[in-house]
């Protein structure tokens, strides 16, 4: 037998291979032909140019009717012509070189470049150059020609739209980190100094309140136009967010460069403004903390300045520099201030209340709110421990707002659970100052379905002798709401009887100091005795803070006090306490 596979073939065997490799032929020709219809259709251009043998770079033998339609040309036009005709405009001539560059050396060659059509118009033109080969020798180059105008608009959009803000158009809080670090950088460079200013509107809640958030929303677009034409090319103004706003000023030179921008800012923003035929009038506080003088990188630079705004607003000077007394004074106190301002976020706050009693009938029916921090490290902390903080830097804001909103809250839950218990609350002297209390209250409120009457704020008489006048206001709409009003710490300030007369308030609280000592102390008793007459004669109720021992609640049942609280009655305790407090205690609500 052979060893010869052929000798096994058949003339039929024979007959299949043949037709097998006929199938794969035709098979391999409509592949061809598909490709080929591939090519032509293909929505982006497609050319086929011949090898550089001239100097000028290789000639275009093939383009597909993509390429036609892109550049608007037709087939005939383009055929023979070299790499020119892919329109790559002048200002990217280096583009086109490499290009070139690339092809003489036989190397493929990938960019992005703008492009011109026949007609002039310019697009964005992805470009992709491919060798191909046949038995180690280049016989002609493919090229892929994209346009990725709407891919570039799109991504370019993206990123605007990260940096800047969606109603101003102004850049955002990342933007201006980003040019306030280059600034820097610039600055230490050069030896020179920049600013940062930090602006927020004066009456900005109020034009919300009263006309609505479209309203506000078209008035910072007014603004932001203003403060683009206060400012040079080379500044940059955020928003921030809300109704603040941050100018860096790079080339300021020294502080009387940022003194004049921050006086232009506030002038022109003394104007009216026109939102849909109301005249609206703002005003603004503008803090300003410079470069190398008042802080060496971004954070320390707008932290500096957010103080020093807060002082122009309490001060009403329009604007106020950076001073170090303005700062927390021990790092221990800047940690705090880090810490504090993600305290709210955590839900690290909590109200603590202290009962309040009737002398006469002595029944609790009343309470007075403490904020509290539960610190994660640091335990309980009292305002004493922090508020100060808070007020230096602005904070005290959204933790009065938050206070608020959550004794309401509170005042409701207990209603509900059949406990009428009136809630007092205590309001910095920069919270008394802040035009939009009154409303603020007011909303919060209707939103709790609570009854004007069962909320008092209390108010210290610094808080009030600060601007009298300003106070006084404050004061006449919180009572007209039907809130009730009360002098906290009566004796230790310097309140004239004049004021006394014309406030609104509704209750005296006599500090404890004078409470603790009228037992052993006829100076101090006789004190608590004026007052108590004084607050009566002028049609006020009076309540006495520090009631530490029962002959003290005696001796001022006698001189016919009102209200009393103290250790001796209850220290503070949370909401859950006060409520097993009063189902235990003589004085609870089951008496009544």
């Amino acid at each position: 037998m052979s060893d010869n596979p052929t000798s096994f073939r058949t003339p039929w065997t024979t007959s299949l291979d043949l037709e097998r490799k006929l199938t794969e032929q035709r098979l391999f020709s409509e592949q061809l032909e598909l490709l080929g219809t591939a090519v032509h259709v293909a929505g982006e251009g497609i050319a086929i140019l011949t090898p550089a043998v001239e100097a000028i770079g290789p000639r275009i033998a093939f383009v597909n009717d993509g390429f036609c339609a892109q550049y608007g040309r037709s087939r005939d036009e383009i055929i023979g012509q070299t790499p020119i005709t892919f329109g790559i405009v002048e200002r990217h001539q280096a583009i086109f070189d490499a290009l070139l560059h690339h092809v003489f050396e036989g190397r493929p060659f990938e960019a992005e470049a703008t492009a011109r059509r026949k007609d002039g118009r310019e697009f964005e033109l992805q470009i992709q150059l491919v060798p191909v080969e046949d038995g180690g020798q280049l016989t002609h180059w493919v090229a892929f020609l994209r346009d990725v105008t709407a891919t570039k608009t799109q991504v370019s959009l993206l990123r605007h739209q990260a940096m800047h803000d969606g109603l101003t158009d102004l850049p955002n809080r990342t933007l201006l980190f980003d040019r306030l670090d280059k600034a820097i950088t610039t600055a230490r460079d050069t030896h020179s100094a920049l600013a940062m200013l930090l602006m927020d509107l004066d009456r900005f809640k109020e034009v919300n309140d009263t006309f609505g958030h479209h309203f506000g929303d078209v008035l910072l677009k007014q603004v932001a136009f203003r403060l683009r034409n206060q400012l040079h090319d080379a500044d940059t103004v955020a928003r921030l967010g809300g109704d603040e706003f941050a100018i860096l000023l790079p080339d300021v030179g020294d502080a009387n460069g940022a003194a004049t921008t921050a006086r232009n800012i506030l002038n022109t923003l003394q104007q009216p403004f026109v939102v849909e035929g109301q005249l609206l009038e703002v005003g603004a506080s503008i803090g300003i903390a410079l470069y190398p003088h008042h802080g060496l990188d971004s954070r320390t630079l707008l932290r500096r300045a957010d103080v020093a705004m807060y002082t122009a607003k309490q001060s009403q000077l329009g604007y106020s520099f950076h001073r170090d007394d303005h700062e927390p004074r021990s790092a221990d106190q800047l940690a705090l201030v880090v810490e504090m301002r993600h305290a709210l976020e955590r839900n690290e706050f909590e109200l603590f209340y202290q009962p309040k009693l009737h002398l006469r009938s002595g029944i609790m029916t009343r309470a007075e709110v403490l904020l509290r921090w539960n610190h994660p490290t640091r335990g309980i902390l009292a305002p004493g421990v922090f508020i100060p903080i808070a007020e230096r830097t602005g904070l005290i804001r959204p933790i009065t707002d938050w206070l608020l909103n959550r004794a309401l809250q509170q005042v409701r839950e207990w209603q509900d659970a059949g406990a009428p218990v009136h809630v007092a609350v205590n309001i910095s002297a920069k919270s008394l100052l802040e035009q939009t209390l009154p409303s603020k209250i007011h909303m919060l409120l209707e939103k709790w379905r609570v009854d004007p009457r069962f909320l008092k704020i209390e108010i210290t008489e610094s808080s009030i002798m600060a601007d009298p006048a300003h106070a006084l206001a404050i004061l006449s709409l919180l009572q007209s709401l039907g809130v009730r009003l009360s002098i906290d710490d009566f004796g230790t300030g310097y309140s004239s009887l004049t004021h006394l007369r014309q406030l609104p308030i509704d209750e005296i609280k006599i500090d404890k100091s004078f409470v603790a000592g009228m037992t052993t102390s006829d100076a101090d008793a006789s004190i608590v005795r004026t007052v108590i007459d004084l607050a009566h004669n002028l049609g006020k109720q009076v309540c006495a803070e520090g009631v530490e021992d029962e002959e003290t609640w005696r001796v001022l049942r006698d001189m016919g006090c009102d209200l009393a609280q103290g250790y001796w009655i209850s220290r503070p305790v949370n909401a859950e306490k006060l409520m097993q407090w009063l189902e235990t205690t003589a004085w609870g609500l089951s008496r009544s």
